[in-house]
């Protein structure tokens, strides 16, 4: 072979090598792309134009697993903000569990595989069939075989207890969680870390609030709820319609009054509050009050059909 012809092959066989990556390069480049497109329209809360973006990230990176679990996480988020009938929330729960299925096992991030199972949770929440309640379980039980002392997998797995309505179960999983999470008064403790630690615990209050007040315990779930007030009084000011609500079914509607009062307080603009006493107000005989306070509601939002019908009941 002549020096001329291995010089050719030799530069074939370059450009060649130089055309496959860049070949790579530019699919990287473009899924890269769309990836940050479909981040950016996540980030408006225009989900049509987010999920048209991660269809086409992995049409052309169907095979990194990043993408996937990323597409998986923004999809839960989507059930609950976007879809809104159940059929809807189902088709796009399974379309998350089936990316996670996609990626490899020892590609799977242990994040992917909580939020596969909270996926598991939440579907079978919506159809309440026995067969996805189990795979939820089983999911949970996988999950603290390897992280046996993760309160967050405790946390999520009381969730779906409360799903299934098995009270003492969700009340055993919330009170594992609540003994993993480590003291918020840690001095040691970063402030991030505290503020998460914060979050995740408030939502076990919230959750033990609600078991204890179908365990009939409403002294109990009302020590729950008010220990999330403590922590955000503005932010889950909605507690106090739950607290009123344990004082209506104790038969005290004073009480429940003050609470939604307090409720109203900060909340000015929810025509809820003022609706809900004035209900109150109603069944306690007061009807001038409840006049008052349906009046108001009414002012907050003019065609609400309920508090007009209600209105003129009580003429």
């Amino acid at each position: 072979m002549s020096k001329w012809i291995k010089s050719i092959l030799i530069t074939l066989i370059f450009f060649l090598c130089a055309l496959v990556i860049w070949h790579f390069n530019i699919k990287i480049i473009l899924a890269d792309f769309y990836f940050r497109k479909a981040l950016l329209a996540r980030g408006k809360n225009n989900w049509p134009e987010s999920l048209k973006y991660f269809k086409e990230t992995l049409k052309i990176e169907p095979n990194e697993s990043f993408y996937r679990q990323r597409f998986s996480t923004d999809l839960m988020w989507a059930v609950n903000d976007f879809y809104k009938t159940k059929t809807s929330k189902i088709k796009i729960l399974n379309l998350a569990i089936k990316n996670i299925d996609l990626i490899p096992e020892k590609e799977r991030r242990f994040e992917a595989k909580i939020n596969q199972a909270k996926m598991y949770s939440e579907k079978a929440n919506l159809t309440q069939k026995k067969e996805d309640f189990k795979k939820a379980e089983t999911a949970f039980q996988k999950l603290v075989t390897i992280s046996p002392k993760m309160a967050r997998i405790y946390n999520n797995w009381c969730q779906l207890k409360i799903y299934e309505k098995e009270w003492e179960k969700a009340k055993k999983m919330c009170q594992k969680a609540w003994y993993l999470y480590p003291s918020i008064y840690n001095k040691e403790m970063n402030e991030q870390h505290r503020t998460a630690v914060i979050l995740e615990m408030s939502e076990v209050y919230e959750k033990l609030g609600e078991i204890y007040k179908n365990l009939n315990n409403y002294k109990k779930a009302e020590e729950m709820y008010k220990q999330v007030l403590k922590f955000f009084p503005k932010r889950k000011s909605y507690l106090y319609k739950k607290i009123a609500d344990l004082y209506f079914l104790k038969g005290d509607l004073d009480k429940a009054i003050d609470y939604n009062q307090h409720g109203f307080a900060l909340n000015q603009n929810d025509s809820v509050w003022p609706f809900s006493i004035a209900l109150l107000y109603q069944i306690k005989g007061d009807l001038k009050m409840a006049k008052f306070y349906a009046e108001k509601a009414l002012e907050i939002n003019p065609n609400d059909k309920e508090i007009k019908e209600f209105l003129e009941k009580i003429k």
